[in-house]
């Protein structure tokens, strides 16, 4: 019986081979030259579904497995005519076509035209970088944090209302966190930014990092014949009051970027580089309420700024079939500075203050990043089957020198002496992430099918090592807030999905499964803590197009968000004598699951009402000891969250000098604690924004941005936030042929985006305030050069990921 079986399968592969006919053929110009990369079109008469090839060098295309029937085929180049044959494919054919030259001479026509600012599609959110006059001359992190609906943390990036967000560059997730990421995106230039996209539901292919979804940077990469580049220098000063702080005064920023981009009909070279100098101000509060006292503590950071960021890269075509490429991004960035922590404690019963900590520390911290990425992509075949694979490798390695002084200052403001603590300390970190991935995706008549794979493998190597100053300044080597840490982590995952549609139906389903092992060692505690687990991230979206500009959707997926290399290390980094953190070994990621139904009309108006539910979630806990008056900071898994909501996004298309989009979100959040000294907490939030490019004349030359967003107090983590909002306002103008670009900018006009978060621990409320300065005036010039005519093709680099985690 098997035999039998076998036979009819093979007869049945051998009557389906034999049912289809192969096509081929050449074109050529009337001089009989070859023309090379024409594109040609072959459709089955009475289908809807179209192959497209190019001509090779020699001007040659083949179609492979070709059902037999009657069929037109249309051969287009620019500057030939088309031509179409109708034919009648029984068996294999093969072609010869004759290209006749365009000899109509067309007026010249000039169309006036700009992308909106945003885009609000059905699979995500994409904000346009250019065409924004508030953009000109600010920084990645700085553009992101104008995405409406994207918040900008002290350590993170979210969605409003619906968690924790990854980053990604040209599609590759960035390894850094908290302090590094937000240092990274400010090496980037804006100018090197071409779009910025807000994945909402990243389905199998993608890496189930982020627990709301993704961010996708995609760098500037001109497609423009020839050489094409621009030079941009921007000059910011930040208004703040006092205008002098500890001394101190004209807190500014300079920056100067430049690019520049060769393309041939195979070849795409590009190259850009980024350089920033500043000074700066940062810094944060934290209140304390004890029930006898209550600790004031400001940190305010004096810091100047170097950064050099280099894109490098090039794509090559080496025939219509496969396409290779390469491409480096690295940097070096310096903050050289000091922070003055002042707190003095006030007695809650007279008022008066009974002490005051004051700690001085200087650091000098110096990260330096390599990035390469090596990408090729081979089409199969003639229906779009192709192949996709991507080996990454980073490097990021960071020192830091810092001398630390803490002392205690009585009611008369006298110095206590037996108070003084004098430390200095020098700490490195050092990661190496290796990842290489393979995609496939595989077109068929039923359904466009994608499966693939991805290893992923994580080095990393830190130290701090702590000396105690003695009176005559010798330094004493202290092991207990010494450490060294080693840290592995090995990925190994696979998907597959599928994507269909049938009718007015859409379908896509994936499975994403993930092998995680890692292994943590304090060199300094002898201590190995070892964590293995596999983790399913299922993904689906339904959607059913009602009418032609009407649709609805029903998105759902599980991700997972896991912790920074610096949350897993047990080190103690000390703020003042009495305050420090320390990071939590036994901590496990969290994962959140999204529900979402959305309705979308004519691409301007977008509703949707979503759930999340965050499981094991965790976040810092400052724990505050009134016994001792001790404060720590760590890591912790106890939240289980609940948010649901609803949204709106509505882009006004009615003015031509207007470009206008509106967002609000209305959610309600319930975190409940696993921890008896932490209390759960739920409560109602909201969010609007407003994004507006308005033009002054009819080529759009001359034009301003007003932006606008408003955050009523809501839920964070375990906290509850006070209400507070932006305002930027921007003008740009083009001229010259609009190769120069003169911008104006005034960021955070009221300097009023600072979040504030109250929380209870043990009993004890306390404040966290973040009083980032963001309020500054920046002027901004730019030229562009070269060829601004006739675009070469787009150039398939291939589906690209890597890079997220370090504190």
């Amino acid at each position: 019986m098997k035999h039998i079986y076998n036979v009819l399968f093979f007869s049945l592969i051998y009557s389906s081979l034999f049912a289809q006919v192969k096509v081929t053929g050449k074109v050529t110009g009337v001089s009989q030259n070859p023309v090379a990369f024409a594109v040609v079109n072959l459709q089955q008469q009475n289908s809807e579904q179209t192959r497209a090839v190019q001509t090779d060098s020699a001007g040659i295309f083949s179609f492979t497995a070709v059902d037999k029937g009657y069929y037109s085929l249309t051969v287009t180049y620019t500057g030939y005519q088309t031509s179409l044959l109708k034919l009648s494919l029984q068996h294999d054919t093969t072609l010869s076509v004759t290209l006749m030259d365009n000899t109509t001479q067309l007026n010249e026509v000039k169309v006036t035209a700009s992308k909106a600012s945003i885009e609000n599609k059905s699979d995500k959110l994409v904000y346009n970088v250019s065409t924004s006059a508030t953009s000109a001359g600010a920084d990645a992190l700085t553009v992101i944090g104008r995405v409406p609906g994207i918040k900008v943390g002290d350590n993170d990036l979210s969605i409003v209302g619906k968690g924790s967000i990854k980053v990604m560059v040209n599609e590759r997730l960035v390894q850094l966190a908290g302090t590094d990421l937000l240092r990274y995106l400010r090496s980037l230039s804006a100018s090197q930014v071409g779009t910025i996209e807000v994945i909402k539901n990243p389905g199998a292919a993608y890496d189930a990092e982020g627990n709301a979804g993704l961010i996708n940077i995609t760098l500037k990469h001109s497609k423009k014949q020839g050489y094409s580049g621009s030079i941009q220098v921007n000059q910011k000063q930040w208004l703040h009051s006092p205008a002098s702080v500890y001394g101190t005064s004209n807190y500014w920023w300079l920056n100067a970027s430049g690019d520049i981009n060769y393309n041939t009909a195979k070849l795409s070279a590009y190259a850009s580089v980024n350089v920033d100098h500043d000074h700066e101000l940062e810094g944060f509060e934290t209140d304390i309420y004890y029930p006898k006292q209550t600790w004031l503590q400001t940190d305010t950071g004096n810091y100047r700024y170097h950064n050099l960021n280099f894109v490098a890269g090039a794509d090559y075509r080496f025939s219509p079939k496969v396409t290779a490429g390469v491409n480096y991004q690295g940097g070096k960035n310096t903050y050289d500075g000091s922070d003055h922590v002042n707190n003095p404690i006030v007695n809650n019963s007279t008022g008066g203050i009974d002490s005051t900590l004051k700690t001085y520390a200087t650091y000098h911290p110096v990260a330096i990043s390599n990035a390469v990425n090596l990408h090729g992509t081979i089409s199969l075949d003639t229906s779009g089957a192709k192949l996709v694979l991507n080996a990454d490798y980073f490097n990021y390695y960071r020192t830091d020198r810092s001398d630390f002084e803490s002392n205690t200052y009585l009611t008369d403001g006298s110095l206590n002496a037996a108070s003084r603590n004098r430390y200095h300390d020098t700490n490195k970190q050092d990661i190496n992430i290796y990842t290489f991935k393979a995609d496939a995706i595989v077109p068929t008549k039923y359904a466009r099918f994608a499966f693939g794979g991805k290893l992923s493998f994580i080095n990393n190597y830190s130290n701090a090592f702590y000396f105690k100053k003695t009176a005559n300044d010798s330094l004493k080597y202290d092991p207990n807030l010494s450490n060294e840490f080693t840290y592995t982590e090995n990925t190994q995952s696979v998907y597959g999905s599928i994507n269909r549609e049938d009718g007015k139906w859409k379908y896509q389903a994936g499975l994403r499964v993930e092998r995680t092992e890692t292994k943590g060692f304090s060199h300094t505690l002898n201590e190995t803590t070892i964590n293995n687990y596999t983790r399913l991230f299922p993904s689906a979206t339904v959607s059913y197009q009602a009418a032609v500009d009407h649709s609805l959707s029903l998105n759902f997926g599980r991700r997972i968000n896991r912790p920074t290399f610096w949350n897993l290390n047990p080190f103690k980094s000390l703020f003042t004598a009495y305050s420090y953190g320390e990071g939590n070994p036994y901590l496990q990621p969290e994962y959140n699951t999204n529900f979402e139904i959305a309705d979308t009309y004519k691409n301007r108006l977008t509703s949707a009402i979503f759930l999340n539910v965050t499981n094991n979630g965790f976040n810092n806990v400052t724990i505050a000891r009134p016994d001792t008056n001790l404060v720590y900071t760590t890591p912790l898994n106890f939240i289980k969250a609940y948010r649901v909501g609803i949204s709106e996004n509505y882009s006004m298309q009615l003015l031509s000098w207007l470009d206008n989009n509106n967002q609000f979100t209305f959610y309600h959040t319930d975190a409940k604690s696993a921890i008896s000294a932490i209390k759960g907490i739920s409560g109602f939030g909201a969010y609007i924004a407003t994004n507006n490019n308005i033009y002054f004349n009819a080529d759009k030359s001359f034009s301003g941005a007003v932006n606008f967003w408003y955050q009523f107090p809501e839920i964070d983590h375990i906290g509850r936030s006070d209400a507070y909002y932006k305002l930027d306002l921007g003008l740009k103008a083009s001229v010259l042929k609009k190769k120069v670009d003169v911008s104006f900018v005034m960021n955070d006009v009221f300097r009023s985006s600072a979040s504030a978060v109250t929380t209870v621990v043990n009993g004890v409320r306390q404040k966290y305030t973040n009083f980032q300065i963001n309020r500054y005036a920046l002027v901004g010039i730019s030229y562009r050069f070269g060829n601004s005519q006739a675009k070469a093709e787009k150039q398939d680099t291939g589906n690209q990921d890597e890079k997220g985690r370090i504190h």
